[in-house]
């Protein structure tokens, strides 16, 4: 009997295994029959679906298994707009691409018409969307700035590093500065969105502690029910405001 019931332990357990075999996805089919039928796209905010599509350059119906992963990340990478792709076959019939796309930081006007440039400095290429009204501009260039080029003028270098550490020390902070001019002989001047206050700078970019001051300088004059119509950081350790006619001009 114990015998028996071994063998019959045995027959059950391989006639499970096999079931399970036979509703395993794609089960039964030749290498040849899984083919692509579907392109997911994960992380996208600027390119769409679309876009990374072309970019891979997989089409339907080709073989699933034959899918070269590492060329697909590649050649997604090769837009200056990626920073990092990963890419993965789903049996029976799906390839999934995730990817991080590189964060506008500002957009740049040049003469032959206005980019976006990302925080760590590389021009992007035009897209079907993008973020164009929700960011800073910095004018007074006379360079050309190429697409999947990095920057490298000393100048818009210098701004949009100002811009990178302002986002860093705080988010409303970057969103307040509406527009950074590159003064030819005055340095730097930024404008603010709120009130238009000119905010001199001078050569070079500002660091965390001084772009900290600018913060809570903002914050107070507009606590305190005023406008600031000039404010000059060119001064060591100390901000000088000048307010609208009706205020008075001060140093913090």
């Amino acid at each position: 009997m114990r015998r028996v019931a071994i063998v019959s332990s045995a027959v059950l357990l391989a006639g499970g295994i096999g079931l399970v075999i036979a509703l395993a996805p794609g089960w039964g089919r030749g290498a040849e029959e899984f083919r692509v039928e579907r392109v997911d796209v994960r992380g996208t905010v600027v390119l769409t679906t679309a876009e990374v599509q072309a970019l891979c350059g997989l089409t339907e119906g080709e073989s699933l298994l034959g899918v070269d992963v590492p060329e697909v990340e590649r050649a997604v990478m090769r837009s200056p707009r990626v920073e990092r792709a990963q890419a993965m076959r789903l049996l029976p019939d799906r390839v999934l691409i995730r990817l991080v796309e590189r964060s506008p930081l500002a957009l740049v006007d040049t003469a032959s018409g206005t980019v976006e440039v990302s925080d760590d400095l590389i021009v992007l290429p035009r897209a079907e969307r993008s973020a164009f009204v929700d960011l800073p501009v910095v004018t007074g260039l006379e360079c050309e700035l190429v697409a999947g080029e990095r920057v490298d003028n000393e100048q818009l270098a210098a701004a949009l590093g100002t811009l990178e550490r302002a986002r860093r020390v705080s988010h409303e902070l970057w969103m307040e500065m509406s527009e950074l001019r590159i003064a030819p002989g005055s340095g730097l001047v930024i404008y603010t969105v709120a009130d238009g206050a000119e905010i001199r700078v001078g050569s070079g970019a500002l660091n965390e502690s001084t772009l900290e001051r600018l913060a809570m300088v903002l914050q107070d004059v507009r606590e305190s029910g005023s406008r600031a119509e000039s404010i000059d950081l060119r001064f060591e350790d100390q901000a000088v405001v000048r307010l609208t006619p009706g205020g008075a001009a001060g140093r913090v």
